[in-house]
């Protein structure tokens, strides 16, 4: 194909490519959320040759590692297989290494209790990446292929291109998430705030005392600090400490 500007001819297979990314990124161009996560994932399984399926991978600080997004069934089932097992190229690409490359699982002897129930499942080739998000938050970009040798040396820096472009969308999710836990804690700080300072008024308590008196009601009857402290906002008086209600997290 020649360029319409008399340029150098573009190869059909970089054309489309270019496609490819262009649809990427008017995609996260859109309202943020799991719609471009789930958009990044399939265009990776669709822009990387030989991939048949993929997935994405987190892990919270301090959390378990979780599937934030899959093209099927199959990675999904392929990445709670390494999770269960502590074991596999998702796994080691999370923990040790950037990059994992398998290029037959029924051969490989590196994940001798992974390898053999994956190849079971229908992966034969495998292709992990990690993105990188912060020091404590970690997740990466896992590429399942039903063919050994699947995957080439020249398929790397394309896979590369589709981790950088998750990395960039998981930290937007991360920031947004912080944002919310923050919104969240000053709107309880609030709250608590308000019924501490209803509380020293009405029953001429100290700060101390009013914070006391709300934590042990939140104890005893098994509610959020939260809560209590909006009831006693919206009411102007204590909960009766009457039965306990279910445990719920304070």
């Amino acid at each position: 194909m020649t360029d319409p500007a008399g340029g150098a001819a573009v190869a059909p297979g970089l054309e489309s490519l270019a496609e490819v990314f262009k649809s990427l990124v008017r995609t996260m161009m859109q309202e943020a959320g799991s719609l471009q996560i789930e958009a990044v994932v399939e265009y990776a399984r669709s822009g990387v040759p030989g991939a048949d399926h993929a997935s994405i991978t987190m892990v919270p600080r301090g959390g378990q590692p979780e599937t934030v997004s899959a093209t099927g069934p199959l990675a999904l089932e392929a990445d709670r297989l390494q999770y269960s097992l502590g074991e596999g190229p998702c796994m080691e690409a999370l923990g040790q290494s950037d990059l994992v490359w398998v290029n037959d699982l029924a051969r490989a002897g590196e994940f001798p209790r992974f390898a053999p129930q994956a190849v079971s499942l229908g992966v034969r080739s495998m292709l992990s990446i990690r993105l990188f998000l912060s020091e404590r938050d970690r997740a990466g970009l896992n590429l399942y292929s039903e063919r050994p040798s699947a995957f080439s040396a020249a398929d790397l820096p394309m896979a590369a291109i589709f981790a950088s472009y998750a990395s960039l969308l998981m930290m937007n999710r991360l920031h947004q998430d912080q944002v919310m836990q923050l919104e969240r804690a000053l709107e309880s700080n609030r709250e608590i705030g308000v019924a501490m300072g209803i509380l020293m008024a009405q029953q001429r308590w100290s700060q101390t005392e009013a914070f006391d008196r709300l934590v042990t009601s939140s104890q005893h009857l098994n509610r959020r600090l939260r809560d209590i402290a909006a009831e006693v906002a919206r009411t102007r008086q204590m909960p009766p400490l009457g039965k306990r209600r279910g445990i719920t997290a304070t």
